[in-house]
């Protein structure tokens, strides 16, 4: 119903709108990864690592052990991302050939991801580093300290490096 001189307004409004929705909801799913609500965390993780092996030719294997307890939101995001985060980096940085991501609920809950890359020399520099688009090392430690957890990382150059996320006891 409206005239020729706000039929163009409108379509051009109506664009843009389609265009904001649109990058909200990329947004939404980068903060809260659909896979976590649609199948849980462990299945989450295990595609993660699965499509990890598939995508880099990295051997990637996923093990959880003891039941899973009750997760808040915001403690199945830092393990879903620091997991993340970890991969993405081995795949850029490590040379690794194979890679174990364990996540234990006996006792207090560890997620612990291990590669067999060339590792690295832990200096204070080293670990502050962020790089652009993704967390960094500091980022998911400051990750785990937002949920009460603690984010430990081991390395030497030619030894690997391994990531560790403690969280409170189960």
């Amino acid at each position: 119903d409206a005239s020729p001189a706000l039929r163009a307004e409108l379509q051009e409004t109506k664009q843009l709108a389609t265009q904001a929705m649109e990058e909200l909801l990329h947004l939404a799913r980068q903060l809260r990864p659909t896979a976590l609500d649609d199948h849980g965390l462990i299945a989450a993780l295990a595609s993660q690592v699965d499509d990890f092996g598939h995508r880099t030719g990295i051997e990637a294997r996923f093990h959880r052990h003891g039941p899973v307890p009750a997760l808040s939101d915001e403690e199945q995001l830092v393990i879903y991302r620091v997991t993340q985060e970890s991969l993405n980096n081995i795949a850029q940085h490590s040379g690794a050939r194979r890679v174990d991501v364990d996540l234990s609920f006996v006792g207090t809950i560890v997620l612990r991801i291990t590669d067999d890359g060339h590792g690295f020399e832990m200096t204070a520099k080293r670990t502050a580093r962020r790089r652009r688009g993704g967390l960094g090392l500091s980022g998911m430690r400051e990750r785990a300290l937002l949920i009460g957890g603690h984010l430990n990382i081991f390395s030497a150059p030619g030894q690997g490096t391994t990531i560790e996320l403690t969280m409170g006891a189960t």
